[in-house]
């Protein structure tokens, strides 16, 4: 179980690395950001494949995406949003056009969501391996 967990970890943090990375593309600067069940589920959806699809298992990636929730409101509701504007997006420049964000805020967002994700990832791990 150890040697599966070594294995696991730093693929879950780059899990939420890339998924982060993937989606960065939101709407900046707002505080109360609001988003609808059905985008929450849309996130959540997302979330899962993207962590299934770079090898993490299944329960790290179901706790991550139930964790996500334990982020800051903001950064939650940016993260739901995210995940919503990337469906379909093929690049970078496409997704910060959907937002009407620059790139370059699109990787500042998406910096310190690849962080908080991380941290949320790292929870999930630790609990797995208890």
């Amino acid at each position: 179980m150890k040697s599966q967990s070594i294995n696991t970890k730093p693929l879950g943090l780059k899990v939420l690395a890339v998924a982060v990375g993937t989606l960065a593309l939101a709407a900046c600067g707002e505080e109360q950001a609001t988003y609808t069940a059905a985008e929450e589920a849309k996130a959540k959806e997302m979330g899962m494949k993207q962590c299934l699809s770079v090898g993490g298992s299944e329960a790290l990636c179901e706790c991550t995406v139930a964790k996500m929730k334990s982020m800051k409101q903001e950064d939650y509701a940016m993260w739901v949003k995210l995940a919503v504007a990337a469906e379909g997006s093929t690049s970078a420049r496409e997704s910060a056009e959907k937002t009407g964000m620059s790139e370059e805020e699109l990787t500042k967002i998406a910096s310190h969501l690849a962080v908080e994700g991380m941290r949320v990832g790292m929870q999930c791990e630790q609990e797995l391996t208890q």
